[in-house]
């Protein structure tokens, strides 16, 4: 077994590099729709919060806003 590393084609590194963008590209769409989740979720939370609905109600909303990060003002 040797320890010297093996030289890559210029190819290899070129689909090496490929495959990375792709990943990269892939976890951005990822986080672009989690986000878009998220942010959905932040809106009806805060529009429960805000519509006149029992306390129990309100207090939820509002904690699960708090525990996402969202408005709860």
């Amino acid at each position: 077994m040797s320890d010297t590393p093996k030289m890559l084609s210029k190819r290899e590194i070129e689909l090496e590099e490929l495959e990375e963008a792709k990943y990269v590209q892939s976890l951005r769409d990822d986080i672009e729709k989690l986000q878009e989740q998220l942010n959905s979720k932040v809106k009806a939370l805060t529009e429960i919060a805000e519509f006149d609905c029992s306390d129990d109600c309100y207090f939820t909303a509002r904690d699960a806003l708090e525990a996402i990060g969202g408005d709860d003002d």
